[in-house]
């Protein structure tokens, strides 16, 4: 029989290290951000404010853990919410992990139950469409608000070779990947690297985050993570740590040891899973971005691994990828309060909707500036005046 239990506070949070790695152990797709050891860094890493809380939804078996869903609790203007731990982009795929052989209809039911009384509004990161959990979301609170995304990625079984794999790939695709990395390296020595020590991960996290807050600038764009230094924090810790379960990992392609593009990546047992990319625009008519996931694809593949390009539509994406699935990303409401919060951003949900049916291409544009307005909550959201924010991902 099932036994519901919620964990709240760092102590009891601890306890649960032992349980979580066997559950880990257990099922065989785990994803690292899934891990006992990403949540603990998320928690230890963040920037911490009064008040937040460390509440995990947990479905046990007898004595054996059977499903685990860690959140910390925060404020969102005058309402309590709930955000997955995590390296603090939010942008983990957002499933609770849940062993392979119970019913995971009735664990995702249980899950809700305990979740919903412990805070006004519930954000959850890209779950998979048809997941039980996306539809026990769906049918919580008054209302919810989902952005639907595209993942891709590439699934490296079936193949020979990696040469084999390529070869189902447009002659042309190919000779273009060829002919950009041997005019590359008429400039000097191209090296693909995962480097392990410290200082070099270190250097690397620093490289992309300072080429895409350029890159941003260039664009004008903006995202809510980058002016935060949690982030960085949580993967310089991440950077000397590994377990069974996986590790972070920073891949970077460099020209006479200088990089030339890198990404942050979650390295675990079924996978590559690529969080954030940024490459050097100097050298952008050589397509190092496409250079190095070429490389990157080749080193799982050697190593009997998918590669997962993860969120968000992006050429090079669409371009490399076998595999694309449906992932969306909720932000629900649990009480009065929670739908008084988030009812400015569902009504211009509701009109952006109106107007992609009634309106064409011009027209949706003025709407989406009209809209672009948001009221300001004092919360975890709200931007230091001055700075910018950062994607998850660019494009070349």
């Amino acid at each position: 029989m099932l036994r519901p239990a919620l964990v709240d506070g760092v102590d009891s949070f601890a306890r649960l290290e032992t349980a979580w790695n066997e559950l880990a152990r257990s099922v065989v797709t785990c994803h690292y951000t899934q891990t006992f050891e990403w949540a603990r860094l998320g928690f230890e890493t963040r920037d911490a404010a009064k008040g937040d809380r460390l509440i995990c939804a947990t479905v046990w078996s007898g004595e054996r853990l059977v499903a685990v869903w860690a959140f910390q609790r925060n404020r969102l203007g005058l309402a309590t919410r709930l955000e997955p731990l995590g390296c603090g982009m939010h942008e983990e795929y957002g499933e609770p992990l849940i062993a392979q052989d119970v019913d995971a209809v009735s664990v995702c039911r249980a899950l809700m139950r305990l979740l919903r009384p412990m805070a006004d509004i519930i954000d959850v990161p890209f779950v998979r469409e048809n997941d039980p959990i996306q539809r026990e979301l769906v049918k919580t609170g008054s209302f919810h608000i989902p952005v639907p995304l595209d993942a891709f990625a590439l699934n490296m079984r079936g193949a020979e070779s990696f040469d084999v794999l390529l070869q189902t790939y447009s002659a042309n695709f190919r000779a273009n990947l060829k002919q950009k990395r041997k005019r590359l390296q008429k400039l000097g020595t191209l090296r693909f690297e995962l480097p392990e020590d410290y200082d070099s991960c270190a250097s690397t996290i620093d490289w992309v985050i300072e080429e895409k807050r350029r890159w941003l600038l260039r664009q004008d764009k903006q995202c809510p993570w980058l002016p935060k230094d949690e982030v960085a924090r949580f993967f310089r810790t991440a950077s000397t740590r590994q377990s069974e379960f996986g590790r972070v990992g920073f891949f970077r392609l460099t020209l006479d040891g200088k990089p030339v593009a890198a990404f942050l990546a979650t390295i675990d047992r079924a996978r590559v899973e690529m969080l954030t990319t940024s490459f050097e625009p100097e050298y952008g008519r050589f397509s190092p971005g496409m250079l190095i996931i070429e490389d990157v694809a080749r080193w799982c593949f050697e190593r009997g691994l998918d590669f997962d390009m993860r969120v968000l539509h992006m050429d090079y994406k669409e371009r490399w990828a076998n595999v694309v699935t449906s992932r969306i990303k909720y932000r629900v409401p649990l009480t009065w309060k929670g739908a008084c919060v988030l009812l400015p951003e569902y009504l211009s949900l509701c009109l952006r909707r109106i107007a992609r049916g009634a309106t064409n291409t011009e027209q949706r544009a003025a709407l989406r500036r009209m809209l672009k307005w948001r009221p300001t909550l004092k919360g975890r959201d709200r931007q230091p005046a001055g700075q910018i924010g950062l994607p998850t991902t660019q494009e070349e």
